[in-house]
């Protein structure tokens, strides 16, 4: 139980880590505060989902 718990907290902090750089391409690309935040969003949701398929299919997390 510990140890699900631990990967599913590395996940997200990855996915934060790839919101982050999202937001920081969105920002060197020119764009604007809000349009860094959406990319931000849309990022930190794709990668999160991503690392939870991924983890599943592994069999760290799920059931």
């Amino acid at each position: 139980m510990q140890q699900t718990l631990m990967y599913v907290i590395i996940a997200v902090l990855a996915a934060l880590v790839t919101a982050l750089a999202g937001s920081f391409v969105a920002v060197v690309e020119g764009g604007r505060p809000t349009s860094a935040l959406k990319a931000g969003a849309f990022t930190f949701a794709g990668s999160l989902t991503l690392l939870i398929v991924v983890m599943d299919a592994l069999g760290v997390v799920g059931s």
